[in-house]
């Protein structure tokens, strides 16, 4: 309705009979609105990569971290669907998974933390997504976020806004040699998620003071727990080769032995990139990407999680099916692929997002 068109409603006769609303005009309604929180703003900011040039200049467009997460931990509709706390659940004498907080990870993280203090677990997604077709192939990596206090049955439902949009991370394409594409992809990507997680990472490490859905001010700390990606982009995320798995120390030529591996930690990624940067300028990416390869590494010299307290990276990727579980059906025929593809489809609707929620919200039980 336009503001005459309001204010022709308000004039009815039917108000006579009727309670009128609190305001009297369209222009007074319109001031209440404008006191309303204004909610995270958005930001673009110009990133520059020192001795390369793009084809573009490279923009992101992003919102902080902590400003969206306080906005959904402080979302009185979430009111009634929020966990604050660790907790056990049994049925008779078996214990019972299902939303974070009663994963064993939550009861060592809220070991780890002052007395008194609230965990907001951070979960976060993203993609590459192609943005314009025939109009230049423009590609970006949307990056979503919520957090682990919403139920997951209310956080899964797309009607319910829990996951909230906080940046389209551009992809650049540098103007040199194709061999060095990759790995300057991959740094602005880290660059970039460092700049829209930083106060997170600040939060998790001394706390922040947040009000929460009943206008109690809690003493938050806000690990990252689960990042939701493909294997390419999980690669990426926890900047190993293509060879090497993203959450273990095993290689390719291990995937499906029956033996178990060693996780990939963070101590373990940073100290073998400590040892690389010591020996190797890190902008002679020839060099560097080389002797990076040979210790199964992708070439990025300062991933986003390298600060984040509480944080692990063998915890917070979640294992996705396209990509992880080829193997048990690469003897199939074409027949028996689309029979599996097609039946995988019709339950895909339902079964994939609330097994999605199920992977995120008990990570790091044993």
């Amino acid at each position: 309705m336009t503001q005459t068109e309001i204010d022709r409603f308000l004039k009815l006769s039917w108000f006579n009979v009727k309670e009128k609303p609190s305001f009297l005009s369209a222009q007074e309604l319109l001031s209440w609105m404008d006191l309303l929180p204004p909610g995270p703003k958005w930001c673009i900011t110009q990133f520059e990569v020192q001795g390369y040039t793009t084809a573009a200049p490279i923009h992101l467009i992003w919102r902080d971290g902590l400003e969206v997460a306080k906005s959904l931990f402080g979302n009185p509709i979430f009111a009634q669907n929020m966990s604050f706390d660790p907790l056990h659940v049994r049925e008779g004498a078996q214990r019972e998974y299902g939303e974070w907080f009663t994963a064993n990870r939550a009861f060592s993280t809220q070991d780890q933390l002052p007395e008194g203090a609230t965990i907001m677990p951070i979960i976060a997604a993203s993609d590459k997504t192609p943005v314009t077709r025939q109009m230049g192939g423009l590609e970006m990596h949307p990056l979503f976020l919520t957090i682990g206090n919403i139920n997951s049955d209310i956080r899964m439902k797309a009607t319910s806004h829990a996951w909230q949009c906080v940046a389209y991370i551009p992809i650049p394409k540098f103007e040199t040699h194709s061999d060095y594409h990759t790995i300057l992809k991959s740094r602005v990507w880290h660059k970039c998620v460092d700049l829209i997680f930083a106060s997170l990472k600040v939060a998790a490490k001394v706390s922040e003071f947040m009000p929460d859905p009943f206008g109690e001010l809690r003493y938050c700390f806000t690990p990252l727990v689960a990042w939701i990606a493909d294997l390419p982009e999980q690669l990426m995320i926890a900047s190993v080769s293509k060879n090497a798995s993203p959450i273990t120390l095993a290689t390719h030529k291990q995937f499906g032995d029956a033996n178990r591996h060693d996780p990939c930690t963070v101590e373990h990624t940073l100290e073998l990139l400590y040892i690389l940067s010591k020996s190797i300028n890190l902008w002679n990416l020839d060099w560097f990407q080389k002797k990076a390869k040979e210790l199964l590494l992708l070439g990025i010299h300062l991933p986003f999680w390298h600060d984040w307290a509480l944080t692990q990276v063998f915890i917070f990727l979640v294992p996705e099916i396209l990509h992880t579980m080829s193997q048990p059906t690469n003897k199939l025929t074409q027949g028996q692929r689309l029979g599996l593809k097609l039946r995988l489809s019709q339950r895909e609707r339902g079964a994939r997002t609330s097994w999605i929620a199920t992977v995120v919200d008990t990570r790091g039980l044993n």
